[in-house]
């Protein structure tokens, strides 16, 4: 037994990785061997594999593993290490490609692209084929190169208009050919773990396996399985490589690259989801997807009870009565967030602990008993509406809005990846062929502040993020990493991408920037609509001069970076805004941009409270509602002159700290909007 191995015994192995190996349906026969070439970094796969290179009559390419010997999967030793070459986030591929000396000659030579520098050979390969001593030589010397790490950081972004390159520069055509082949050969785990303040950080990683790893190709009806492990004494992740059937001698090893849990809820798609292996034209397919269904809208969602039509009817009566009196005396306040009551001014309130004796009920938790709150407290209001998810969750919002896609003007094309992901290859490979407008974001719909969203024109790229869903199956272990586990549901939604926005000239570096718009809306009815837009709006921008290129680039195509580099921010009030605005150009007038604005902010509220719940906001007499509504601009296609406002996003209870700040009269202006019935003009409008 090696030394590692008596100060690392197996029963400790077992305690921190059972959980990962039987959610990844490893063998458990197969454990003790795979703990021993753990323990004794034994990479032996040279030993039992081969990498052919075959070239064609075109002189192209192709690389594979085939078997050296017959073997059998129920044999405990036919388990195998394979290494991570580089690991990243889906938004810095490009940046590490780009920025990392030789990295994208590295992944040229793995993914098999020719080069004039692979002329001579590859001498990677020649290791993996012909040595399980310089296979682990090359192994040791990995774990100590800095220049290729398990994460690579995030890189400084460089300014668009520094970054541009030319179609003739040998190293950006090689950068090229290696993003349009990643996606072929990247994988992805999440890990999470728990921040100093206790809560559960969650990231996403992808990475290409090493040489042998990474010559393993696709097929339906693979031989083996390939799959994460993080191995905690070292706190680095590697794959694991086993057998599911017997394989002969000269036989080719293959994997289910697309195996995840979308093709085993939807066998269906299979054909669409390998696509990045196994190319296929779905361009005359349908492009419109059907309607949702109930479930849709209600899974994975705590219910709302809804008032009956007479208790409806008492609280209207009380709330009017009482009305009058609640201006004359302190507000009692049930509150679980304070961030906004605390800079009330001029109302009196007092906090009570039990919602049932509060005249407002303000809070961040999910209410979902509206029927008990009208029998039990029939002059109470409360900040929520019932199934306004409709409204704040990205994906049914987008249902919402695409439920007549030929008469929305105000939100993008957007298609649900988790079910509709066929329309929308159907819809790519159209544009593609037609030569249309092709970039889209991919946004998960549970997360804000820019996190996790993606904009590109690569359709492998957009099939392999329904890998990446912020629900993941999770598995319990110990150490650095709480959690690791193959990412398994989708849960993200494709948007067109706004390709000619309305740009602002930063008055800090020169640069004509993207920006965004966050509006503060009060809501308060349904039925009709009853709603107040905030006179004073904030703009949050871009850092590098926008171009329709450059996607990986966070700081040409993302504008929000208060959580990220607060030095680059550049806080502007609107008043200063809409003056540089229409200083920049003379033919936009902004009481017109507003008019558009506010009725596309109207027409979203419609579209969302159209159909009855669940598949719309319910209207409730006792509901208010403060929402952060996110606008873009943009040039209209007939017009370059007229300008279009397109709704980004709805969040419930959005941050109020700078709206304080700014304006110390703003938390009094939310209260009188919404409980007090006292509607200034000067503070809001009617929309």
């Amino acid at each position: 037994m090696s030394e590692e191995r008596v100060d690392y015994p197996f029963s400790t192995f077992l305690d921190q990785h059972s959980g990962q190996l039987n959610a990844s349906a490893v063998p458990p026969e197969l454990w003790h061997s795979l703990y021993k070439k753990l323990a004794d970094q034994t990479f032996d796969a040279g030993d039992r594999f081969q990498i052919i290179c075959e070239m064609n009559e075109d002189d192209e390419k192709t690389l594979f593993v085939r078997a050296l010997e017959d073997m059998h999967n129920n044999d405990e030793e036919n388990i195998f290490l394979i290494d991570h070459f580089v690991s990243f986030s889906s938004e810095s591929a490009r940046k590490c490609v780009e920025t990392t000396e030789g990295l994208a000659e590295k992944l040229a030579s793995l993914f098999g692209i020719d080069t004039d520098s692979l002329c001579e050979g590859d001498d990677t390969t020649e290791k993996i084929e012909t040595s399980i001593e310089k296979e682990e030589q090359e192994h040791a010397r990995r774990l100590s190169d800095s220049d290729v790490t398990p994460g690579l950081p995030r890189h400084e972004s460089i300014d668009a208009r520094l970054s541009s390159y030319s179609v003739d520069d040998p190293k950006s055509e090689l950068t090229e050919k290696v993003m349009k082949s990643l996606w072929k050969y990247a994988q992805t785990y999440s890990i999470s773990y728990q921040l100093e303040n206790g809560e559960i950080e969650k990231k996403h990683v992808w990475y290409v396996m090493d040489d042998f790893g990474s010559r393993v190709r696709h097929s339906a009806e693979p031989n083996v399985r390939i799959v994460p492990l993080m191995f905690l004494p070292q706190n680095c992740a590697y794959s694991i490589m086993f057998l599911t059937k017997p394989v002969k001698t000269d036989e080719e090893i293959t994997m289910d690259w697309a195996a995840n849990v979308i093709t085993a809820q939807n066998p269906q798609w299979r054909k669409y989801i390998e696509n990045p292996w196994a190319p296929m034209d779905f361009s005359k397919e349908s492009m419109v997807p059907g309607a949702p269904t109930m479930e849709y809208f209600t899974s994975g969602r705590n219910p709302d009870f809804l008032a009956e039509g007479k208790e409806q009817q008492t609280a209207q009566s009380a709330i009017f009565t009482s009305l009058p009196i609640l201006k004359k005396r302190k507000i009692k306040v049930y509150a679980d967030d304070t961030q906004l009551t605390e800079h009330l001014k001029t109302h009196q309130i007092e906090y009570v602990d039990d919602w049932k004796k509060a005249d407002v009920i303000w809070m961040i938790k999910h209410f979902h008993d509206y029927n008990q709150l009208s029998t039990e407290n029939p002059c109470g209001m409360v900040n929520q509406f019932p199934f306004e998810s409709c409204i704040t969750v990205k994906d049914l919002l987008a249902a919402c809005a695409m439920r007549d896609p030929v008469k929305n003007d105000w939100y993008q094309l957007t298609y649900n990846l988790n079910t509709q992901l066929p329309e929308f290859v159907s819809r790519f490979q159209n544009r593609e062929k037609n030569g249309q407008h092709n970039v889209w974001i991919v946004k998960p719909w549970n997360l804000a502040r820019g996190m996790e969203m993606t904009v590109t024109q690569d359709l492998n790229q957009i099939i392999r993020m329904v890998e990446t869903g912020p629900k993941v199956r999770r598995v319990w272990v110990l150490g650095y990493c709480s959690f690791i586990t193959k990412n398994c549901e989708n849960s993200k939604i494709v948007c067109e991408y706004i390709p000619r926005p309305l740009l602002f000239p930063r008055p800090d570096n020169g640069n004509k920037v993207k920006f965004d718009l966050r509006y503060i809306v009060f809501l308060n009815g349904i039925s009709p609509v009853t709603a107040y837009v905030y006179n004073r709006f904030w703009i949050r921008f871009a850092i590098n001069e926008f171009q329709l290129s450059n996607f990986d680039d966070l700081e040409t195509h993302f504008t929000v970076f208060n959580y990220l580099d607060k030095e680059k921010v550049l806080q502007m009030k609107c008043e200063q805004f809409i003056k540089t605005i229409e200083k920049t150009y003379p033919k936009i007038q902004w009481d017109n941009v507003q008019k558009d604005i506010n009725s596309t902010i109207r027409k979203a509220i419609e579209a969302a409270a159209k159909e009855e719940a669940p598949r719309g906001v319910a209207p409730n007499i006792q509901s208010r509602a403060m929402y952060g509504v996110d606008i873009m601009l943009q040039h209209s296609p007939e017009n370059d002159d007229v300008i279009k406002s397109t709704l980004l996003e709805i969040n419930f209870m959005p941050d109020t700290t700078r709206a304080c700040q700014y304006y110390p009269d703003f938390a009094d202006t939310v209260f009188d909007t919404l409980f007090l019935d006292d509607i200034d003009p000067t503070k809001v409008t009617p929309i």
